[in-house]
Parts: structure tokens; sequence; C-alpha cells
């Protein structure tokens, strides 16, 4: 129990009892474009990437749900990561996520604050 609890504060869980994260957003694919590839060369392996975004709105406190699957596509585990940095429209940030070997991954947008004209965060989807 206390090493989930460990590795749920650390960012990083295997898919539990509870059932696997979920993305908080819905629909953020019209929005929000992913590119990655996993880097084996590092020990321990992480994803690497861009977050682009394809709107004109700006985008803040991005987060990515990062997964290890197994050969037949099971999450094996999940990690939360940050996208640092504002999301300017059109524009794109580079993220990192280091994982735990595995015969795939998946990059899924987590949540987002849209920031709107002044500074104020709309629709916190956190």
């Amino acid at each position: 129990m206390l090493l989930a609890l460990a590795a749920v504060s650390a960012g990083c869980a295997p898919a539990g009892r509870g059932g696997p994260l979920q993305p908080l957003v819905v629909g953020a694919e019209q929005h929000v474009t992913l590119e990655w590839e996993p880097d084996s060369s590092d020990q321990p392996t992480a994803v690497r990437g861009y977050v682009s975004n394809q709107s004109p709105y700006t985008f803040d406190r991005v987060r990515l749900l990062v997964e290890a699957l197994g050969p037949d596509g099971q999450i094996v585990s999940q990690r939360v990561v940050w996208a640092p940095g504002l999301l300017a429209s059109w524009g794109r940030t580079y993220f990192e996520a280091p994982m735990e070997p595995a015969a795939a991954y998946r990059v899924r947008v987590f949540s987002y604050d849209r920031v709107e004209t002044g500074g104020r965060r709309r629709g916190t989807f956190r």
C-alpha cells in the first residue's frame, strides 16, 4: 500500500483496482496535437515530444498522461507530466516523461486551463 501511495505521489502509478487514470478533458484533439517517441538510449526509458496548439487560444498548466503499455495493449503504468510554460496559440512546447521499459507507449492530454484576455482562466480543466 505504501509503495503504491509513493508511486502516485511521485506522478507514476500502476493501473490499479480503481481503474486507470482517464483524461479530464474531452475533445482536446480539436485544439492540441501530440508528437512523441520513446527514447530507450537513456536509463530509465524516456518518452519525449512536443505539444502543438492548433487553435487561437492560449493554454496554461497543460498536463499529459503518458502510459506504458504491455504486449497486448493493457496499461502497465501511467505518469502525469507537465508541459512547461504557456502554450500560446499556434505554438508548441517540449515535454519529457521518464518511463519504465514497455512494449509501447501512449500519450494523451490529461488537463489544461484556457487563458482568456486579461489573464483570466476559463473552465479549469484539472
